[in-house]
């Protein structure tokens, strides 16, 4: 039996019904955490930039000179234009010198802020690696059952961290091959702009094709833990070929929700703030259960030991139960059949009639209970009529 439309819907919002409380503290949480961690490092960029001799504006008081344009007052030829860094020599590149050659120290800066934002994102990468795998431990918990704050657990977050990082370096891959064409063909500008027409319909026709994959693979990973990491990613793409209409309906399902958040948008902008905090988890959790959901559709079609089971059992309404259990009481009576006694001869509690010897034996006999006529009229042993010979 295959799942509607609308009971994948259904199932999504009581699964996440369920776990809305544990959810939204852990989203918060990890917020939390990561607008401090944003923070000092934008604070260390900022110092930094200071000890290399890059200047910021003043605050308001310091900067302030008799040139500076008050508003709705139209400034006079005899101002001088106004500084906002303090003094003529005191600007963004003074350090450098004003004709930037200063090349070291340029350099210098630009190595450190580079290396601090390679910093921001390997944080970024590892926190929401760790957030989306507590989610789904979190949500397969609760398409079950009930959910506390406890279950949000990072079981197979290497898992995680190791798929995106892989699917960086195809994204790196992909982005060098265009840059490596695009640098052959740069001599000839018809040429050029011809591969980058071809190449940019390639990556939409490819992004295209394979985003229903790229949605679900990570949660195909997570919920076949029990399975190596390259099988199971052979076996998410073998899930997507096989369920590929349906995960697209599934897409489908979150461009109606955005639809009708930006309707929504224009109507109440406080009501869209309250949609969105709402929306943006429900369409994460939604995605999982449409996957668990179609893993769980195979296994009612197919009760049994399955080459491609997950790691959870996550069989929604316990209707495989109720199949298994229903076929459970042949099996009792069977055996039941094979551990009984053999069965004894049944005691005919009913007076069996006796036939009547064959006429040729005896010239009379009493029909009833087959005793020899004496002559007398009746029979002494039963007292049935007896015909007169």
């Amino acid at each position: 039996m295959t799942l509607t439309w609308s009971e994948r819907i259904k199932l999504a919002w009581t699964t996440f019904k369920r776990e809305a409380l544990p959810l939204y503290a852990w989203s918060f949480i990890f917020l939390g955490v990561g607008v401090v961690l944003f923070v000092a490092m934008v604070m260390g960029v900022i110092i930094q930039l200071r000890q290399s001799g890059w200047a910021f504006p003043h605050p308001f008081g310091e900067a302030y000179s008799p040139g500076m344009p008050v508003p709705g007052i139209p400034p006079r030829e005899d101002l001088t234009p106004f500084n906002p860094f303090g003094s003529p020599n005191q600007s963004p590149f003074g350090y450098f010198g004003n004709s930037l050659s200063n090349y070291p120290n340029l350099l210098s800066t630009i190595g450190t802020i580079t290396g601090i934002s390679l910093l921001i994102l390997v944080i970024g990468w590892l926190i929401g690696s760790a957030f989306y795998t507590g989610l789904f431990n979190l949500t397969a918990k609760a398409y079950k059952e009930k959910t506390t704050f406890k279950d949000f657990s990072f079981r197979g977050f290497l898992r995680v961290l190791g798929w995106l990082g892989f699917l960086l370096l195809i994204k790196l891959l992909i982005l060098a091959i265009g840059a490596i064409g695009a640098y052959y063909l740069g001599h000839s500008r018809y040429a050029l702009v011809a591969y980058l027409i071809i190449y940019s319909l390639f990556l939409i026709a490819i992004g295209l094709y394979a985003l229903p994959w790229l949605i679900t693979s990570t949660i195909y990973l997570l919920a076949h833990s029990k399975e190596s990491f390259w099988d199971a990613l052979r076996g998410s793409w073998r899930f997507f070929q096989s369920h590929m209409g349906v995960l697209w309906g599934y897409i489908g399902t979150v461009v109606l929700i955005e639809i009708a958040l930006q309707v929504l948008g224009r109507i109440s902008q406080p009501l869209t703030g309250i949609a969105s905090l709402i929306v943006s988890p429900f369409i994460v959790v939604l995605a999982i259960v449409w996957v668990l959901s179609l893993e769980d559709d195979g296994h009612r079609n197919d009760i049994g030991p399955q080459s491609n089971s997950t790691a959870y059992s996550t069989v929604p309404y316990q209707e495989a139960q109720e199949i298994i259990n229903s076929s459970l009481p042949s099996d009792s009576q069977s055996l039941d059949s094979l551990m009984a006694d053999p069965q004894e001869p049944k005691i005919n509690l009913h007076k069996a009639e006796v036939s009547p010897p064959y006429p040729d034996d005896s010239p009379n006999y009493c029909p009833s209970c087959g005793r020899a006529n004496t002559g007398t009229a009746y029979c002494p042993q039963c007292g049935t009529k007896l015909q007169a010979e």
